[in-house]
């Protein structure tokens, strides 16, 4: 199974607590690091078990997309929405403020609502990341229709409240 981990072009915040725990996944080999590639962004973690690439060129980046058979992603909409357009599989491991991964913690209300309607599955620790990678193969994901107006209405009036 190939896997596409990631986490945004944030320059400011670490998500190191992630790319520990892919790491930690590749050596008990509940993932093949062989077949894990992530985007680091910013970040300057050294990952032992897998590749890592800091920022790629859209069309690369749509191509790794395209032939990765999972994608382990921070909460951000615009990475998020066109996996799901291309009907991958998509485990939301968000940023959160309680780390220092944030400002807040809207990507784990961005998780909830997709979520909700069984687009992605979810995980904020290690423990429920393993979970969802065991039942990634039960897991029927709902087929994502965009709406840009409301997408963006829904995002809006969720963040608001």
């Amino acid at each position: 199974m190939k896997v596409l981990v990631t986490v945004g072009s944030m320059v400011e915040k670490r998500f190191t607590r992630l790319f520990k725990i892919i790491d930690e996944l590749c050596e008990e080999n509940i993932l093949d690091g062989s077949k894990v590639i992530a985007q680091v962004g910013f970040e300057d973690y050294k990952a032992r078990y897998y590749k890592t690439f800091d920022m790629i060129e859209d069309d690369k980046f749509k191509k790794l997309i395209n032939d990765s058979d999972l994608i382990i992603s921070h909460a951000g909409t615009g990475t998020v929405i066109p996996c799901l357009k291309k009907g991958k599989k998509v485990i939301i491991f968000p940023r959160l403020v309680k780390y220092n991964e944030h400002y807040d913690d809207h990507q784990l209300e961005l998780a909830e609502l997709f979520t909700k309607n069984n687009h992605v599955m979810c995980a904020k620790n290690k423990r429920e990341l393993i979970k969802c990678i065991k039942e990634l193969d039960s897991f029927i994901p709902e087929k994502f229709v965009s709406n840009n107006s409301k997408i963006n209405n829904l995002v809006i009036d969720f963040i608001e409240k």
